[in-house]
């Protein structure tokens, strides 16, 4: 079988992109026998792992008209599909093509664009609202991660609920708490050897960084500690305006802004942290939250419906909108020793429960049944 990925992301959340790539690359292991093709519209600045099995497409078209985003996916897509005599198509981001009769599989992250228009560019809010509809009617399969995002796709387009799977929200490693030494020596490297608050996350409106700003402002009036926060991306800062901000930030030689960060460097910097947050709503973000819970690093997380049901008990859940509770909630892990202590091994106990491997044989399960001849 010939199972092709398309990994474009509209909506230049490349998280979601990153996620599917590393969940297929497993499975390409997994399944020695099937041929898998990876689908982008422009090279990869990441390393990816060269397999037997696996072979890499760019189809070019880097475009903000929504005009030609339709010739991308129901065009070039199709016919590149049908000269590599594809079997299967998995689509991150929630777009499908509507050009084909290949059984698809719709990777639907979240519907931020509905809930949060504010956060995207009107064409891409427009172009995504009038073809939802029609790309959950075409998939075969909807694949979400959470119960919650499969129930509001339910409620919004009126999915039948046997067309959607939940899907493991599993990460890329599996790591486990540093040595003692080997903190420290993140420390020095990243903070000075001091402590240090982690936001590591898209730099982005709905991460509520502004908030967190505010929040390690009370914190440092009424703590008086040398404790630093550390901003950590992957990828150029989306908001400008919130960079700027920084260099007129009371604190600012107290925040240290990191873009660009290599695996490597995530997890050093996630290893070695006091705690972790991250208020936005989305998967990948939550996500984010998964891989630091790994190193027994405690959590504090938005008090959203996917967050509580993907996290559970196991970290501090403030509201976003409210920087006197989020620094409430660091105050607390500051001041309190055992309930950090405590935090952290319920971190590690509920992020052993994800792992990519789960999510991986998941969806070959999905592909495997729903395939199978009426």
């Amino acid at each position: 079988m010939i199972i092709a990925v398309n990994t474009r992301a509209l909506s230049g959340n490349l998280a979601v992109s990153r996620w599917l790539v590393d969940c297929v690359e497993l499975l390409a292991i997994l399944q020695p026998t099937n041929e898998f093709i990876f689908i982008a519209e422009k090279k990869s600045e990441r390393n990816s792992k060269n397999l037997k099995n696996v072979k890499r497409i760019i189809l070019p078209q880097q475009s903000d008209n929504p005009l030609l985003w339709k010739l991308w996916y129901n065009y070039k897509l199709p016919a590149l599909l049908k000269k590599n005599k594809v079997d299967i198509l998995i689509s991150a981001d929630g777009a499908c093509s509507l050009g084909t009769k290949i059984p698809q599989y719709l990777l639907v992250n979240d519907l931020a664009f509905l809930h949060y228009p504010e956060w995207y560019c009107k064409k891409y809010v427009r172009f995504t609202k009038s073809n939802t509809p029609a790309c959950l009617q075409k998939a075969k399969l909807v694949l979400t991660f959470s119960s919650f995002l499969m129930n509001d796709i339910i409620k919004q387009y009126r999915t039948d609920e046997r067309k959607i799977s939940v899907l493991p929200a599993g990460t890329a490693s599996n790591c486990s708490p540093l040595k003692w030494e080997d903190r420290e020596a993140a420390k020095e490297k990243y903070a000075e050897g001091k402590e240090y608050f982690l936001f590591s996350g898209a730099i982005h409106t709905r991460s509520n960084l502004v908030n967190l700003l505010k929040a390690f402002s009370l914190f440092k009036k009424k703590q008086k500690s040398n404790m630093q926060l550390i901003i950590a991306s992957r990828d150029i800062s989306e908001d400008v305006s919130f960079v700027e901000s920084l260099k007129l930030y009371k604190y600012r030689n107290e925040v240290k802004l990191m873009v660009r960060i290599d695996e490597d460097m995530q997890k050093e910097i996630n290893s070695a942290a006091y705690a972790c947050i991250n208020l936005a709503p989305l998967h990948n973000d939550i996500t984010s939250l998964i891989f630091a819970m790994q190193f027994g690093v405690p959590v504090i997380a938005g008090n959203l419906f996917v967050a509580i049901e993907l996290l559970d008990q196991a970290v501090l859940f403030a509201d976003a909108s409210s920087p006197e509770q989020i620094a409430e909630r660091l105050m607390l892990l500051y001041k309190d020793e055992a309930k950090r202590n405590e935090l952290g091994r319920k971190a590690m106990i509920q992020s052993s429960k994800y792992h990519l491997s789960e999510a991986a044989v998941a969806l070959w399960e999905n592909i495997c049944i729903t395939m199978q001849p009426a």
